[in-house]
């Protein structure tokens, strides 16, 4: 009995310590990388010829993965990839890069 009490105190610990990860809705999915960065960082990094390309390179790889998985073929060129995202993010700074380019995605249906 001991063993199951202090079993449910730890998860009752471990959800109240991890809020989002408890809260967070069946459809969502994980983030890795540069699209866990706040829109804010984007625009920083705009004028920064080392981590720009990296954002930049991220987010081609997002709207990619996005028309795979969807099976549609998103109406874009690389060269419009970019503006869109600088655009939004300098809008919402507060958002996140995978924010940004799940607009541009649903943009180019």
């Amino acid at each position: 009995m001991k063993i199951l009490g202090f079993g449910v105190l730890m998860a009752i610990a471990f959800g109240a310590a991890h809020p989002i990860a408890a809260q967070a809705p069946a459809d969502t999915f994980m983030v890795y990388g540069a699209g866990t960065a706040a829109c804010s960082s984007w625009t920083a990094h705009l004028s920064d010829r080392a981590l720009h390309p990296l954002d930049v390179q991220w987010v081609f790889g997002f709207v990619s993965a996005a028309g795979v998985f969807a099976g549609v073929h998103l109406k874009v060129d690389a060269n419009g990839i970019e503006p869109f995202v600088t655009k939004y993010c300098q809008e919402h700074p507060a958002e996140t890069v995978t924010t940004a380019a799940a607009n541009l995605v649903g943009t180019l249906r």
